[in-house]
């Protein structure tokens, strides 16, 4: 074990750490598999071409995602610190530091201005529990939907809940916060979405959902739909939200196959995508209701579907607890890696840096709930610029400044093509990919 390793390991050994390699893996499948795979992966699949979208979804996580994901966790494993300190020490006397900070403000503004929808999801299981969508038609239902999001203080406190929520996960520590919990929940979310997916098959006029996910349109597969699988991939990886960093540096054995884990973590967000695919428009067409884009899918469609559908009532509260599962347990998992990083960078006492952390969730989520105009300059900034920029970076210094042979050292992985295969694509292909996002991004 190297001196820097080794150093970094005796710091870390006194604070925090995953008992094993498996919380390591249901921590960070936690974090990825959130609103973006519930939510946002079905849509896309079917509007854009169905299996050939998939196809190439997948083609891109193993370009793309497994070596991104891979050098990301190899920094803070290496160094065995938290982002701007393992930046530091893997080139020391350099500003690539700064790019650590980008990972942490990327970090706060995820789970801070996306604050609204973890509020919609909490209300709205609340709402299911309680029976209040059975007997409203479809025209109630939008307006419903509509009239509770301008009801700004209710939103925020419910904002505030789920802030309480996550400040009680993380104030565990690693092992008996969010680690505990999200093998907990993992399996819950798991079987959740199983008990749905059959549920759905069953029903008449299902199909026509199948078919809408998975029958190959060449029609609809375009560059337009490449340029989205390629974005879709990049952010639901959630390369350079700071937590696989940081996670990373929890990790505590120095042989442990980074690669491997990579692998395993975004085949369990492929799955997840297809299966929340599977859960959602079986039931949606088996109501007779035709698909819609963002809000309008979970938020009204659904809803809608669920009252026109035997066991309607059961079967949408056991999809909004299955959706706020996967909210809360990626919003922890990202509060968490902030928490670490105040903690190590800052020297903050871990009830510090959670209470820095919830304030500062709580500020700009206050503002987000108020202002749409801010919501989307900050969804603007995180998504087209933090996340972009910071993951080049990461490519370009991984690949570039630290070396790509030394992360492939620090990886532990043996087989002499996957190095080869992580190597190119961390190096050359990864760098090409992100500038290519930017600039589509820029001109789209």
């Amino acid at each position: 074990m190297d001196q820097s390793r080794s150093s970094g390991r005796q710091e870390k050994e006194s604070g925090e750490g995953f008992s094993s390699i498996s919380g390591f893996l249901m921590v960070t499948i936690g974090f990825a598999v959130g609103v973006g795979s519930i939510w946002r992966f079905p849509y896309m699949l079917g509007e854009n071409g169905g299996a050939l979208f998939l196809i190439a979804y997948v083609v891109i996580i193993g370009v793309i995602g497994i070596p991104l994901l891979a050098a990301e966790i190899s920094i803070g494993f290496k160094t065995q610190k938290s982002a701007v300190l393992a930046y530091s020490e893997l080139a020391p006397g350099k500003l690539w530091y700064v790019g650590g900070y980008v990972h942490l403000v990327a970090g706060l503004l995820i789970i801070s201005y996306t604050l609204p929808i973890y509020a919609w999801i909490l209300k709205y299981l609340c709402v299911m529990l309680a029976g209040g969508f059975a007997g409203m038609d479809a025209g109630q239902v939008g307006d419903y939907f509509g009239a509770f999001t301008q009801k700004h203080v209710q939103v925020l406190l419910f904002a505030l809940a789920n802030i309480a929520v996550n400040a009680l996960i993380i104030s565990g520590g690693v092992k008996k916060g969010i680690e505990r919990l999200t093998k907990i929940l993992l399996p819950v979310l798991g079987v959740i979405m199983l008990i749905l997916i059959v549920a759905g098959l069953r029903l008449p006029g299902a199909g026509a959902g199948v078919l809408f996910l998975l029958q190959p349109d060449p029609s609809k597969f375009n560059t337009g739909a490449l340029n989205a699988a390629l974005g879709q991939a990049f952010f639901a990886v959630g390369i350079a939200m700071l937590a696989s960093m940081v996670f990373g540096s929890y990790i505590k054995n120095p042989k442990e196959n980074i690669g491997k884990s990579a692998s395993i973590i975004c085949t369990a967000l492929v799955c997840a995508g297809i299966m929340a695919g599977f859960m959602i428009f079986p039931v949606l067409f088996a109501a007779g209701l035709e698909p819609a884009a963002g809000p309008g899918l979970t938020f009204i469609a659904l809803p809608n579907a669920f009252n026109a559908i035997p066991f309607g009532g059961v079967l949408g509260v056991l999809f909004f607890l299955g959706f706020y599962i996967a909210a809360v347990t990626s919003s922890a998992g990202v509060a968490e890696s902030v928490v670490g990083l105040f903690i190590d960078q800052f020297r903050m006492s871990r009830k510090k840096a959670i209470a820095v952390t919830v304030l500062i969730m709580a500020v700009v989520g206050a503002l987000c709930i108020f202002s749409d105009a801010v919501f989307n300059t900050l969804d603007l900034v995180e998504n087209n610029y933090l996340l972009t920029l910071g993951a080049l970076c990461i490519a370009i210094f991984v690949g570039w400044i630290w070396g790509a042979d030394k992360f492939i050292e620090a990886t532990n992985v043996k087989s002499r093509f996957l190095r080869g295969w992580l190597k190119v694509c961390v190096k050359y292909v990864s760098p090409i990919v992100i500038i290519f996002i930017f600039v589509s991004g820029l001109i789209g």
